[in-house]
């Protein structure tokens, strides 16, 4: 009986001589790549420890990688800040020096608020009791706009008024007017002729209607108006904006009553010209701490002198 015997198992071919051509080619390709990237890896190494010893050597600490940041405090300060730039911008200046420079559109809205003002006044008046306003049903039928034309066509010296309403108060008006030019950036000379316009608006306007032109109004108003504005309020107001910490609500008080125009002006505004924008744009940039005791004069390598911004979006309601 025959009895075959099984033979052990041949091996003619390696593994790679059963790829095909192309993938043994690749394979030989990712070998030889890695074994470059070697080399550039140890180096890479090396140089962040270096770079870290050096930052350590010139009393930095070293600088963590862009995921560890933290960016909160970052976008909370550049959140504060935007916070207080529109509040400058939308509500009225109760810190800060007045600008530099003529605002030329807010001198017009001011102007325009004024003008409005007068007449919101007259039509609540008119429509208020007797008992509150003083006018009965015969003055409510004679006031129509010939009276108005017959007291701006024949003014008169003086208006009769008591000594305070043209002493005091209308000086006191004058000097708010002033104020309101020198907070819109305007000179003193400009100041002056703009509590003039004002003035003049005011008795050619809501007053005509009640009285004849006054004179001796046109000229007393703009010009100790001027004078207590220059010298007594603006010194007052300086005082106050220099004092430090918070502003105590005597002092708001006394910003108001002299420049009342300007903070209902102020709240105005935030009335009528809501506007609300979304933003994209860079809202932090991470700097290297200093380690304690560290010297501030030290150079900074040029490695650490990087800008990494933090993007983000950005809601923005100005009032």
């Amino acid at each position: 009986m025959t009895r075959a015997i099984a033979e052990p198992p041949r091996f003619t071919h390696c593994l790679p001589c059963r790829l095909p051509g192309a993938h043994l080619s690749l394979l030989l390709a990712l070998v030889c790549g890695l074994l470059w990237l070697l080399p550039l890896t140890a180096n890479a190494a090396t140089a962040s420890g270096e770079g870290a010893e050096i930052g350590q050597m010139a009393g930095l600490s070293a600088v963590p990688p862009l995921a560890a940041v933290d960016y909160g405090p970052f976008i909370a300060r550049a959140i504060a800040d935007e916070q207080a730039e529109t509040a400058q911008a939308s509500s009225y200046p109760w810190r800060g020096p007045r600008p530099e420079q003529m605002d030329r559109d807010g001198l017009v809205r001011d102007t325009a608020y004024f003008l409005g003002y007068q007449f919101v006044v007259i039509g609540v008046l008119y429509v208020l009791p007797e008992s509150i306003s003083g006018w009965d049903d015969e003055t409510k039928r004679e006031y129509n706009l010939s009276k108005w034309v017959d007291n701006v066509t024949n003014p008169v010296v003086r208006d009769g008024d008591v000594w305070w309403v043209n002493y005091i108060l209308h000086p006191y008006w004058g000097g708010t007017y002033y104020i309101r030019g020198r907070e819109r950036g305007l000179d003193e000379t400009q100041s002056f002729l703009y509590s003039t316009l004002l003035s003049t608006l005011y008795e050619y306007g809501a007053e005509a209607l009640f009285e004849p032109v006054s004179i001796e109004d046109l000229i007393i108003t703009p010009v100790v108006g001027s004078l207590v504005g220059e010298y007594l309020f603006t010194p007052l107001r300086n005082y106050v904006r220099s004092k430090p910490g918070e502003l105590s609500w005597s002092d708001k008080a006394l910003l108001t009553l002299t420049d009342p125009l300007g903070v209902v002006n102020a709240a105005t505004d935030r009335l009528f010209g809501v506007e609300t924008t979304l933003q994209f744009q860079p809202i932090g940039s991470p700097l290297p701490a200093l380690s304690p005791g560290a010297d501030d004069s030290a150079p900074i390598p040029a490695y650490l002198r990087k800008y990494e911004p933090a993007w983000g979006l950005q809601l923005r309601a100005d009032w």
